[in-house]
């Protein structure tokens, strides 16, 4: 007589469940990656055969959603580069990860995107003959904007011809998004809190590291890119309001940069000191060099010369590359410049003739690009840790942090030598933090966004001021 199987134990008949609930969850996401546009192909990768694992003897497994949580802070911190494998490119983001701020409905960020006009053509700047910054930009009540309350890593003003959008990345994951242009109402409410965010200012999480790039290109400003510690790079599409993990890198991404002529090409700089060339049209990541001994935390491309790219690394150098002649996986570079204290900064003048540095320690460097023998260094009195020397609209003028000021350092170039000097000091009442980090519109001349830890303060021509509002302080 055949004998009667035993009914399933609790334990086997939660294991089965999960299995079932796992593979809805999987045929749920293939079905929504199906309906996304091609664009963005997955990153071929070798397949290998997985071994059945063993029937686990402690507690059930977790679901397939929350298998997608990050790993514990314990974990994360003792081995840094051991990541969990990385998501297929063309899976959405889960939703757990994305959250937008309450914001006035009648003006939402996808309208004020998609409605300005577009850049001109061939990126020029604003005519700046005449322009007097230390004397023409002013800081209004309205212009200043507590977006987060983490701090900001990093922010840029997007490349919109005829509107301010200022985008910025916290340390929690956040992407916020200010439309300075936007409509405000008679109340100005500049504290960030639970209820919701300031008038024009629009919030997503759609990582969950520290976001370390932004970046849009001037041709496809609706595509605006962002990469973080975590290694996530993702696509922010504006107009149909998508984000997507376009690539997992296998270390942390402190950088993120496009060529000017190229805006299916994205440069990040992971934390290895690996740069690599991540072309959008295939999906993958075209070429990888090995630059630095430390991570990357800056990359910039000459604004007149596409072949010519400068990095800053934490290993103390910042470097200039030739991408012509450039070697897998490592190759020479044209200049290097040496620092006492990690780089965390290496930026071309908007006509590509000088690169400015900035070290930890707040020492600048200047380099002449047309003759490496040329340059010079200063110290820098400023309370942030992060500071970032940057330039304006042109090759005289650099903007630095001071305390609660800005300080326009004129930059001469004479007889084959590189002086320094202070031009002026831009100070007001509303500016309440240091500031360290700068953005300058790249169309419209005199619109400053200057960041603090927590707060964008955005500088604008006196002529264009209008009556100031009401408004609230912390």
């Amino acid at each position: 007589m055949a004998e009667t199987p035993a009914a399933p134990t609790e334990y086997e008949r939660r294991r089965q469940e999960n299995i079932l609930r796992n593979k809805a969850i999987l045929a749920e996401l293939r079905r929504d990656a199906a309906d996304i546009s091609g664009l963005f192909a997955a990153a071929r990768r070798k397949k290998h055969p997985r071994a059945t694992p063993p029937a686990p003897a402690g507690p059930p497994r977790r679901s397939g959603r929350a298998r997608l949580q990050p790993p514990p802070p314990s974990s994360a911190a003792a081995l840094p580069s051991a990541r969990l494998k990385p998501r297929a490119a063309h899976f959405p983001i889960p939703d757990v990860f994305v959250a937008k701020a309450v914001t006035d409905a009648s003006a939402p960020l996808t309208s004020a995107i998609l409605a300005a006009s577009w850049p001109p053509e061939g990126g020029a700047r604003s005519d700046d003959a005449g322009f007097e910054p230390g004397e023409e930009l002013v800081l209004r009540p309205g212009n200043v904007r507590k977006l987060a309350k983490t701090v900001i890593g990093v922010a840029r003003v997007l490349p919109l011809a005829d509107r301010t959008v200022v985008a910025v990345g916290t340390s929690q994951g956040h992407l916020v998004f200010w439309d300075a242009d936007g409509p405000v109402s008679e109340r100005l409410c500049q504290a960030f809190d639970t209820r919701g965010a300031a008038e024009g200012v629009f919030m997503y999480h759609p990582h969950t590291g520290s976001v370390g790039g932004i970046t849009a290109h001037p041709s496809a400003p609706r595509k605006i890119y962002s990469c973080t510690h975590g290694g996530d790079v993702c696509l922010m599409d504006v107009e149909k309001e998508i984000f997507n993990t376009i690539y997992l890198c296998d270390y942390p991404a402190f950088s993120l940069c496009q060529a000017p002529g190229n805006a299916t090409c994205l440069y990040f700089g992971e934390g290895n000191g690996q740069l690599k060339a991540f072309d959008e049209r295939v999906g993958q990541v075209s070429s990888k060099w090995l630059l630095h001994r430390d991570c990357i935390s800056s990359i910039d491309f000459n604004p007149e010369n596409p072949n010519m790219l400068a990095t800053s690394s934490l290993d103390n150098t910042a470097c200039l590359w030739d991408l012509r002649n450039m070697k897998v996986p490592k190759s020479e570079s044209l200049k290097v410049v040496n620092h006492e204290h990690s780089v965390r900064s290496a930026y071309f003048s908007p006509s590509g003739g000088f690169l400015a540095t900035t070290s930890r320690r707040n020492t600048v460097g200047i380099l002449s690009v047309h003759n490496f023998n040329n340059s010079c260094f200063q110290q820098q009195s400023c309370p942030s840790t992060t500071f970032r020397a940057s330039w304006g609209w042109n090759d005289s003028e650099l903007l630095l942090g001071g305390e609660r000021d800005i300080q326009i350092t004129s930059i001469d170039l004479k007889d084959d030598s590189i002086s320094t000097s202070c031009k002026a000091r831009i100070q007001s009442e509303h500016m309440n933090e240091a500031p360290c980090l700068f953005a300058a519109h790249p169309y419209r001349l005199g619109h400053l966004a200057c960041v603090g830890r927590t707060k964008v303060f955005l500088w604008t021509l006196e002529q264009d001021a209008e009556e100031d509002m009401p408004y609230l302080s912390d």
